[in-house]
């Protein structure tokens, strides 16, 4: 007991000297010895780096995700054993994480994060930040592609035929205005813990995680009133992947958050590195939202025109479309919009609305030749 009084304040005493020494004469203690090993006593040699011994968690984190991944492909495509083989992964890679998440803040109270740990760990932050930023583009980027070319798949019009979107002026601008809380009561929570004020942090704390669980609540409750679902062409696959990617986000960041809170009264007063990479996580999480629902709810879920939601055929939605792009072709080519009219009016009459796309797109454009003329057979043509 003696040793681990000693061990623990002459660890404490060395951090200020750490950067900027040779050598310091101080017991190391092993990741081993945090989980209840051996512990080996020894010198800190000539760097300020943590050496960490070898752990079973990175290895297990892995092999978790592999699982998780595997599972998703056999949920997906109905096979008997892939619903538990998800939940054995989720419960795996929730306990490897956990108990990895346990041991790094161990490691930090027995004073085995120096400054240049603490700089790796930061670094390691925005490396992930960068990633997931990245993975974000991707969705967006599906998303805009399908919004900018609609196909004939989903009647040349998006959102597609069908498909009612989410109104953004109702729980989306909610979730926007918790989420924009919530970024201020996180920055409070930074300045106050900087300050030494563990009260206010943890105040601010607990307000920024109840913003988010809200924020999750009512992503729910939108997921669950949608009039569409994830197989209504993709228009519901890159919104529900899209959203539900950030809301998954938005659970990791706040449980980050309580974990910090539930770690605020051992943690030294003043600057505290898992509370500014929370905080900056949290960060992104606000950002990402602020493009998705800029993106997703208020431009790619608005209606391309007022009077497309009156049209009850193909031919309705295909003249409100034109009409509202103004092409000039179809005003100053008498023949080419005599043409185009009599075949939309047949196709119509047949109710073939895919023919009907797939016409307009050849008249378009590769023009209206004569071989186009005769095999569109008008059944008025002479």
């Amino acid at each position: 007991m003696i040793f681990s009084v000693q061990l623990y304040s002459r660890r404490f005493l060395s951090l200020n000297q750490l950067s900027g020494q040779k050598s310091v004469q101080v017991p190391h203690v092993t990741s081993m010895g945090v989980r209840g090993k051996s512990s080996s006593v020894g010198t800190i040699p000539h760097h300020p780096f943590h050496l960490v011994d070898p752990s079973p968690w990175p290895l297990m984190t892995s092999f978790s995700m592999l699982c998780l991944a595997l599972g998703l492909v056999l949920y997906f495509h109905k096979y008997a054993a892939g619903g538990t083989v998800l939940c054995l992964a989720l419960l795996s890679l929730t306990y490897a994480a956990t108990l990895w998440w346990r041991d790094v803040i161990r490691e930090s109270l027995l004073g085995c994060h120096t400054s240049k740990v603490k700089e790796g760990l930061h670094l390691g932050m925005i490396l992930f930040i960068v990633s997931e930023a990245v993975f974000f583009v991707g969705l967006l980027w599906a998303f805009l592609h399908a919004a900018l070319m609609p196909t004939v798949d989903v009647g040349m019009a998006w959102p597609p035929v069908g498909v009612v979107p989410v109104d953004w002026t109702r729980r989306p601008s909610l979730n926007t205005v918790l989420l924009a809380a919530s970024y201020f009561s996180a920055n409070a929570a930074k300045h106050a813990m900087d300050q030494g004020q563990k009260q206010t942090c943890a105040l601010n704390l607990f307000l920024t995680i109840a913003l988010g669980v809200l924020f999750t609540g009512y992503q729910y409750l939108e997921y669950s009133g949608a009039a569409f679902t994830f197989s209504d062409s993709v228009f519901g696959s890159t919104f529900y992947l899209s959203t539900g990617f950030h809301g998954f986000h938005v659970i990791v960041g706040f449980l980050y958050l309580a974990v910090c809170l539930l770690t605020l009264n051992s943690a030294a007063p003043g600057k505290s590195t898992a509370l500014d990479l929370a905080v900056l996580y949290w960060h992104f999480v606000d950002l990402v939202w602020v493009l998705i629902f800029t993106l997703v709810y208020v431009w790619g879920g608005a209606l391309p025109t007022a009077g497309i939601e009156t049209c009850t055929d193909g031919l309705c939605v295909l003249q409100t479309v034109l009409r509202e792009a103004r092409l000039d072709a179809f005003y100053h080519e008498p023949a080419f919009f005599e043409v185009m009219s009599s075949s939309c009016v047949s196709l119509a009459l047949d109710g073939n609305l895919r023919r009907l796309t797939y016409f307009f797109i050849n008249f378009f454009f590769f023009g209206c030749s004569k071989n186009t003329r005769r095999r569109a057979s008008f059944p008025w043509a002479g």
